[in-house]
């Protein structure tokens, strides 16, 4: 097997630096906004979301642990794709992983504008922010660009620098949240299905999901193969017990008088919870003054979504870096400066984010949509994982999983369910953006384009009549769901036939399978437009079909040659 190498990017940094970038990933603006609309969403059974998806997420990052310390590559995610399934399961995957990418740098930006809207309010105005707060993103935005452009190990200092100031911080400030528990807060009645509802639509899933760095970064690690375990496994076991632990304070020290829980997202306090709770407590505390915490706080809340921010910028540069590599896009984008940077890659992601924040410019309008994309190239962990050890049986392992015949499924299975806990409104976008984006790379790789091009256009028509048919996703529509699954199926079935490596196309049909199915068992729950199958039958029944999904995959994949 001839993979690719990343001989040009710089071997620089060390197992503490990989893990404060996952660990710098994780505690972003995640923490600042999710225990609110955890608490939103689920009320009391918030805590055990952190739970769950903590759980789910380190089986995930376990499948991950193996393939990244085999093949350590900047942009590793969406280059495993390509070594087991080719190129047109590789390119899906690494559209939707740049959708994610992209758009976290913008969370980010937002998130610290939003935090400082508590003090200049004409930064945010009815849910989003103002023209002034977008203008103020931006700047933020040109910010990360820089702290990237001058070297990747710079950005390591300031990661491992700033990794300790993001671990200390959130840790006092859940201390101090316990000093003003109200036990009758855990009483009041909550949404036990909004229980797995809120893990993506929250910010849950969302503040997770920074253990990639390790592994986006691992090309340019001295010692990856044993460093980036120890990475993953740490950063994501400190943040489950942190998190959880916050969102108990922070349900303990609500002044909340009923279980109206959903009222939180459109509370005064739905712009910087964590700091308006403790400033609530403030004024009423002599015992316990926390005037210089809250100025520490409120510092916070702009350095922790920054750090984060410059993290996911470099993350998004590689990400493109790693498809150009992958002969996705131009070599060019794989092109790297004297700095080890891949310069191209980096002018790209950081115009992206910017164009991104147009037409979502709030947390959470971003929140859920870059968690769920993100998610669904998690997919690929656990397929991909037991597709190395069928294709490549002696290939040297320094981290060898043990019981991965097990946690292979069960990794593809607990991904799954975190993509379809998202609620059909947010799959609906993720696959509709994710096809169009197939469709175009198909379209390039194809002689026949005309074939192509009305594939493209049936999908795009199609889309947005559904759109309007279901009053914007919110009202049921059988017969045109079905006209829309018939159309948009066949629409790329039809692409995919006319190209030209076929066993690229047998390897890629696993993936509609689990396209059409996830969206259709989404449409009939009560997670999407037409309650037939109740909770948790459905989730049971997913269980099931990408248990056979997942041995599908990996009985289709394919030796590459790159």
């Amino acid at each position: 097997m001839e993979l690719n190498s990343d001989e040009k990017l710089k071997k620089v940094l060390s197992k503490w630096e990989l893990t404060y970038l996952s660990l710098g990933g994780i505690i972003g603006s995640g923490w600042l906004f999710a225990p609110l609309g955890a608490a939103a969403y689920a009320g009391v059974y918030s805590i055990f979301s952190w739970i769950i998806s903590g759980f789910m997420m380190i089986i995930i990052a376990l499948t991950y642990a193996e393939i990244a310390s085999m093949l350590p590559r900047s942009g590793g995610i969406i280059r495993y794709p390509h070594y087991t399934h080719g190129k047109i399961v590789g390119f899906f995957m690494f559209w939707e992983y740049l959708i994610s990418a992209v758009s976290t740098v913008s969370v980010e930006a937002v998130g610290a504008v939003t935090y400082l809207s508590h003090f200049l309010p004409s930064l945010y105005s009815n849910g989003q922010l103002s023209l002034k707060g977008i203008l103020l993103t931006y700047l933020l935005i040109i910010i990360f660009f820089f702290a990237n452009y001058y070297g990747v190990k710079i950005l390591g200092r300031i990661s491992h620098g700033m990794g300790w100031w993001k671990l200390i911080i959130p840790t006092i400030t859940t201390i101090i949240l316990f000093f003003f528990i109200n036990s009758t807060n855990f009483t009041l009645p909550s949404n036990f299905e909004g229980m797995f509802y809120a893990i993506p639509a929250s910010g849950i899933v969302f503040s997770y999901l920074g253990f990639r760095q390790a592994i986006e970064y691992g090309g340019e690690g001295k010692n990856p193969q044993k460093d980036i375990p120890f990475a993953l496994l740490s950063s994501l076991s400190i943040a489950m017990v942190l998190f959880t632990l916050l969102q108990i304070g922070f349900i303990g020290a609500l002044n909340i008088s009923s279980a109206n829980w959903k009222s939180l997202l459109s509370s005064p306090i739905s712009n910087s919870p964590i700091f308006s709770v403790l400033q609530i407590h403030s004024i009423a505390s002599i015992e316990l003054p926390l005037d210089f915490w809250l100025t520490i706080l409120i510092f916070d809340s702009i350095v922790s979504p920054i750090g984060t921010g410059i993290i996911y910028t470099g993350t998004s540069a590689r990400t493109i870096y790693a498809s150009a590599t992958n002969g996705y896009l131009p070599k060019l984008f794989a092109k790297v400066n004297e700095k080890g940077i891949p310069e191209i890659s980096l002018y790209v992601s950081i115009i992206s984010a910017g164009l991104f924040l147009l037409p979502l410019p709030s947390w959470f309008a971003i929140v859920n949509i870059s968690s769920t994309a993100t998610v669904t190239t998690y997919i690929m962990g656990g397929i991909e994982l037991e597709s190395f050890r069928k294709l490549y049986p002696h290939i040297k392992r320094p981290f060898s999983l043990p019981y991965w015949r097990m946690i292979s499924p069960l990794s593809t299975i607990f991904a799954s369910l975190l993509v379809y806990w998202s609620g059909f409104s947010t799959l609906f976008y993720i696959i509709v953006i994710g096809l169009l984006g197939l469709s175009f790379y198909l379209l390039l790789s194809s002689e026949k384009k005309i074939i192509n091009l009305i594939s493209i256009i049936n999908i795009t028509v199609i889309s947005i009549l559904f759109y309007r048919f279901t009053n914007n996703l919110n009202n049921a529509n059988n017969l045109f769901f079905f006209i829309f699954l018939v159309i948009v199926s066949l629409s790329i079935i039809s692409q995919l036939i006319l190209y030209k490596d076929k066993r690229e196309v047998r390897a890629s049909y696993w993936l509609i399978i689990f396209l059409v199915m996830i969206i259709t068992l989404s449409y009939f729950s009560s997670f999407g437009l037409y309650t037939v199958i109740e909770f948790p039958y459905d989730t049971l029944i997913l269980g099931v079909l990408m248990l056979i999904i997942h041995y599908l995959a990996v009985n289709t994949s394919i030796p590459i040659q790159t």
